[in-house]
């Protein structure tokens, strides 16, 4: 019996992703690379090159898969753009911003004087699978103002993220068929290959559809992929226990210093003589016990016989 090769359709898998946009001499990847940047980052290209093409399926990390890319604009100007498939968290806001600076800081040689007339713009795109709530736009584009709402002068710095989801909140209001070529992009990346898309008589479908049948013919890819999708969905689960862990963790803790208190602010209107001392560092089922104690107005022997329990 023939061996059924598995099959991967999320284009939102970082290895598909890398896929579809790193082969600079594949002129559907070039397409679709050039049509990101131009129509989401403005930025008008001449050349693109991908610093780290290479898709080895036998020497791929667990870590999220950046792409790296230069590009020299039609004015002659040099970019370095970041680019990523990931979701919204602290540490990726964290962390991009690390990237971005870390980018200018190696265009500098400390040795010449003026440096600066040498720095080149650096830009990150990250396409979120997810919505922030207080930015509701699909490409919600980052760069520094001032409090007039002026850019900031020779402004080497921008960001955009390209939020996912907010294509279905596009697609209701305006429907498939008003899509730009961007926004059926940025619809397949999140959606897949629709039926409702697959309708569409556009070069962009025609190229995803291709660039996803090239990759399920590679087998080695296929279950790279797999494997990666399984480790992303063991890093979720493990996300998920740590937080659930820490907020009985917390809900553990409040409830120990809630009766702590409750017991001490008792025993000091009981016993107004004693020293509260004897009662740190106590578990929650001892504050509770002692607690009963004294609104049963039991002896002052009777909460240390407690205590002392072990």
């Amino acid at each position: 019996m023939e061996k059924i090769r598995p099959r991967i359709a999320d284009f939102k898998n970082d290895l598909v992703f890398k896929y579809l946009l790193s082969n600079m001499k594949d002129v559907q990847c070039y397409y679709l690379l050039k049509l990101i940047i131009e129509e989401i980052a403005h930025i008008k290209t001449q050349e693109i090159t991908v610093l780290n093409s290479e898709l080895n399926p036998n020497h791929i990390s667990d870590k999220d898969m950046i792409l790296d890319v230069q590009v020299k604009t039609e004015d002659g100007e040099l970019i370095d753009i970041e680019m990523q498939n990931t979701k919204f968290s602290r540490e990726i806001y964290h962390r991009f911003q690390a990237y971005e600076s870390r980018m200018l800081d190696h265009q500098v040689n400390r040795g010449d004087k003026k440096y600066s007339e040498n720095l080149h713009k650096v830009v990150t795109i990250l396409f979120i699978d997810d919505i922030d709530k207080d930015n509701l736009e699909l490409i919600d584009a980052y760069m520094p103002r001032n409090r007039h709402g002026y850019v900031r002068k020779f402004n080497l710095i921008e960001s955009y993220f390209v939020q996912l989801p907010f294509i279905k909140v596009i697609e209701k209001e305006r429907g498939i068929k008003s899509f730009s070529k961007s926004e059926i992009l940025i619809y397949i990346l999140y959606q897949g290959l629709t039926h409702d898309i697959m309708t569409l008589d556009n070069e962009v479908v025609t190229i995803m559809k291709d660039k996803l049948e090239q990759f399920n013919e590679d087998e080695g890819l296929v279950l790279a992929a797999e494997k990666r999708q399984l480790v992303k969905i063991q890093h979720y689960q493990e996300e998920q226990r740590i937080r659930k862990e820490s907020l009985e963790e917390g809900k553990a803790e409040g409830e120990l210093l809630k009766a702590k208190e409750n017991t001490i602010a008792l025993f000091k209107s009981k016993f107004p003589q004693e020293h509260d001392e004897i009662l740190e560092n106590l578990t929650l089922e001892k504050y509770n016990l002692i607690f009963d104690t004294l609104i049963n107005d039991q002896d002052l022997e009777r909460i240390k016989e407690i205590i002392s329990r072990d």
